[in-house]
């Protein structure tokens, strides 16, 4: 009965963390990844989802629980906020199965803290990081497979091992770092590596630079493109690294002012104390080697699992999110296990040797962080409920943040909140100019109070830096004719025409500017084909009633 008592607690404080969420609006990115995502809603959409994605990066199996979740909760969100819980407090449950397997102490307290820690709101408030709470379990399945292998249970585990990595690396690649994880592991049960398990991994390293790859691909072609990502050469991602390295392990021990875009650090150049941190990296390392016959051991696997899980995104390697910010709370979700667990080892460890009072007071510690972790997660949870207050406590905190003002801009402005709309716009373009996003809102803003001048300055700017967004040359288009430079917005008409001949909204756009320029035949035809395509098309059938009815006039 006891331990199914445990896993009542886990799976309840979970669903209590999470109830802000419940009824959690939309955020971010999730238009992009289900609620516009025409493949995930189309009912022949999964094969594509495997062989031909749309999307930024490679997630079949994700994309695949995400289609699957369609099915049942279309737009409702509740439905899939319910599933991210279910995943983080099921991953909770195996973390807990995994320590107790390695034989490690206080493995049920590691799970709890786990599920209540507030690092972990980030992956499961926000619908699209399913892809973490989704990778997760898969994971440490993996691991407790490895581990009944390396404990003598048979080659099935060896071969459920492999399975389980290749569907976590098919959630999320941040996986990739799984072989040497196994490796890790090795050495501290043994001491040393041989070329026999260095052999054994192999399958899975292959697995690892074959995805690995693919997600590259997919991030510097798709995600990433001809966007600038301001995190420059060698010397400035050393020194970002090793400041990440100490920020998240701050965060883990004291997890207070979580933000969903924390402020970027400068450093292109970076100053010679920005290294810092690595040589205080480098000296905790070599103290715990120096240790390692004892306790250093411990601290060599907690520390060395956290470290190699992190470093894919420490920024190395470029990464789309980066555009943004050089840390996030969703890259800790895997990391932040290791500390974890070996904080919660050496209470147990300290628990088990105190006395009587000793262990009232260890006791009594564990609950007061335990609740107060759990009251924190609450709190936090509360924010992601909607974007005016994710954004709205975003700047609070980091004013600075561009993409804040931008989403929240956008927001306003689809309330035909102008006025409040083009603060936030005018800064997200002072802090970012070199991207196309902030221009063209700020030009869809100044546009809204009818300054077609510079609405035409800013959408030409944004069609420099981006030259290929279709929704950039619409806005241009639009603009210049709002301006009567109807000449050239039928030219950027007609090229959008020839790139989409069966979008109505541009026939009918290009239409509009051909009656401008009185080439009024032409126009008709526009109009009758908008119809053709979509009936129901109002701005369409009011525009060929005035083009025919010019035709009779001439």
């Amino acid at each position: 009965m006891m331990p199914l008592l445990k896993v009542v607690v886990i799976f309840v404080a979970c669903f209590w963390i999470y109830s802000p969420v419940y009824d959690g609006e939309w955020l971010w990115d999730d238009d992009y990844l289900l609620t516009n995502n025409a493949d995930v809603q189309a009912a022949d959409g999964l094969g594509r989802l495997w062989f031909a994605p749309a999307t930024a990066d490679y997630l079949p199996l994700t994309m695949s629980a995400l289609w699957l979740q369609w099915r049942f909760f279309g737009l409702d969100s509740t439905g899939y906020h319910i599933v991210s819980i279910l995943l983080h407090a099921l991953a909770s449950c195996l973390l807990w199965v995994l320590l107790r397997q390695m034989r490690l102490r206080a493995a049920w307290f590691a799970g709890l803290i786990f599920a209540v820690h507030p690092l972990g709101v980030e992956s499961v408030a926000w619908i699209s990081e399913l892809k973490n709470t989704l990778s997760l379990p898969f994971f440490l399945a993996a691991a407790w497979c490895v581990v009944r292998f390396e404990q003598g249970s048979g080659h099935r585990f060896y071969f459920a091992a492999l399975g389980l990595f290749l569907a976590a690396m098919l959630s999320k690649s941040s996986v990739v770092m799984f072989p040497c994880v196994m490796l890790l592991h090795v050495w501290w049960l043994r001491g040393r590596i041989s070329w026999h398990d260095i052999v054994r991994s192999a399958p899975f390293f292959l697995i690892s630079l074959l995805l690995g790859l693919i997600t590259l691909h997919f991030q510097l072609n798709r995600a990433i493109g001809d966007e600038p990502i301001p995190i420059g050469g060698f010397d400035s991602r050393l020194a970002i690294a090793g400041m990440a390295l100490l920020f998240y392990l701050t965060k883990i021990f004291w997890p207070l002012t979580l933000l969903p875009v924390y402020p970027q650090w400068k450093a292109n150049p970076p100053e010679a104390y920005q290294f810092l941190p690595w040589l205080l990296i480098i000296g905790a390392f070599v103290f715990f080697w120096m240790r390692r016959k004892t306790w250093g051991r411990h601290a060599l696997m907690a520390f060395g699992f956290y470290f190699i899980t992190i470093l894919p995104v420490l920024g190395f390697v470029a990464m789309s999110y980066m555009r943004v910010g050089w840390v996030a709370d969703h890259f800790l979700y895997i990391p932040m296990i290791g500390i974890i667990a070996l904080a919660a080892a050496a209470t147990g460890s300290a628990f088990a040797r105190a006395s009587d009072a000793g262990k009232q007071i260890l006791f009594s510690g564990g609950i007061l962080v335990a609740g107060g972790l759990t009251l924190l997660s609450y709190n936090y949870a509360a924010i992601w409920e909607n974007e005016d207050k994710l954004w709205s406590y975003t700047l609070l905190h980091n004013w600075d943040c561009w993409q804040a003002h931008n989403r929240l801009g956008a927001r306003e402005f689809n309330r035909g909140k102008i006025d409040v709309a083009l603060p936030h716009f005018r800064e997200a373009v002072r802090l970012r100019p070199d991207l196309a996003e902030t221009r063209n809102n700020l030009g869809s803003g100044v546009l809204a109070t009818k300054d077609t001048k510079a609405a035409i300055a800013e959408f030409r700017e944004a069609m420099r830096l981006s030259p290929t967004i279709i929704a950039i040359q619409a806005n241009l288009a639009r603009a210049l004719w709002l301006d009567g430079q109807y000449r050239e917005a039928s030219e950027i008409y007609a090229d959008l025409v020839r790139r989409f001949p069966e979008n109505p909204t541009f026939l009918c756009n290009f239409g509009v500017s051909l009656f401008q320029e009185n080439r009024i035949p032409e126009s008709v035809k526009c109009f009758e084909r908008a119809l053709q395509i979509n009936p129901d098309l109002q701005d369409a059938k009011i525009n060929l009633e005035a083009a025919r009815k010019r035709l009779l006039e001439n």
